[in-house]
């Protein structure tokens, strides 16, 4: 029981780090400042900074998939649909921008991080998939190939995303949700 808790606690601390400062800016010695144990400690409970970095930012990215359909589970599929839609397209500054923009750059020429991330995405745009299909089963969404369209409206949100990550004006932010909300009037929504 206590290897468990002391795992945990290691991962929940490389996360708060790699929130704080990206993955690729911490090192084994800020974990170990910051948790104040030792090397051995870490390396007791890790075979290696690889190992626990994947392990911690996989943990992340599966805990922040589970608590978003948790809370879109009882809701209807516009519902949900919005939901996705305001948690992406924000000018409220992403807490976890640095854990992202690492692991994207380190996906780039770190064959692991880019299964991670391939995983993560493939996911993500699974719970698109489902909230389509969700809403062609009540009727309020046009019958769509549902995956194509989960592609297309999810390339849009991560481009806005992306683009957005900057600091941006009301306007931008106004005009991503007015062209977002267009693609999904034309292409999902049905006229009743």
């Amino acid at each position: 029981m206590k290897t468990g808790f002391m795992r945990e606690k290691i991962l929940k601390g490389a996360i708060k780090l790699f929130l704080e400062r990206g993955i690729d800016k911490v090192s084994t010695r800020d974990l170990t400042e910051y948790l104040g144990i030792s090397r051995s400690h870490i390396y007791h409970y890790f075979k290696d900074w690889h190992s626990l970095s994947l392990e911690a930012v996989e943990g992340f990215l599966n805990n922040e998939l589970e608590e978003f359909c948790a809370i879109i589970e009882p809701l209807s599929a516009k519902a949900k649909l919005r939901e996705l839609i305001d948690g992406m397209i924000t000018d409220k500054p992403d807490p976890s921008r640095k854990l992202y923009s690492s692991l994207w750059l380190l996906s780039s020429h770190n064959e692991n991080y880019k299964c991670l991330v391939q995983t993560c995405l493939a996911k993500w745009q699974q719970v698109l998939t489902d909230i389509i299909q969700c809403g062609m089963n009540e009727q309020t969404f046009h019958v769509v190939d549902a995956k194509r369209v989960a592609r297309q409206l999810d390339a849009m949100l991560l481009g806005y995303s992306e683009y957005l990550s900057n600091p941006a004006s009301e306007d931008t932010v106004k005009n991503a949700r007015e062209d977002i909300d267009d693609f999904i009037q034309k292409n999902i929504l049905t006229i009743k």
